[in-house]
């Protein structure tokens, strides 16, 4: 005969591992399903590599309000 205790872990293995299963899809499809949304006109943010680029974009949108964000990680 089975103890009742190894009956009681391998179920509560089991159940970690339907839990897990559960909480990992969740997060997949709040991933898939929350891709960023622009509102309609709006472009696109732009990942500018280097000064050129910069300056370029800059110099184009003359007359429009223009924000330049610097992110450096510490």
């Amino acid at each position: 005969m089975v103890k009742q205790s190894s009956i009681n872990r391998s179920m509560s293995k089991r159940g970690m591992l339907v839990l897990l299963a559960i909480v990992a899809s969740a997060f997949w499809v709040m991933h898939v399903m929350t891709e960023p949304q622009l509102a309609p006109g709006q472009k696109p943010l732009t990942d500018i590599k280097d000064i050129k680029t910069l300056r370029a974009q800059f110099n184009r949108d003359v007359g429009k309000i223009r924000l330049v964000i610097f992110v450096v990680p510490t």
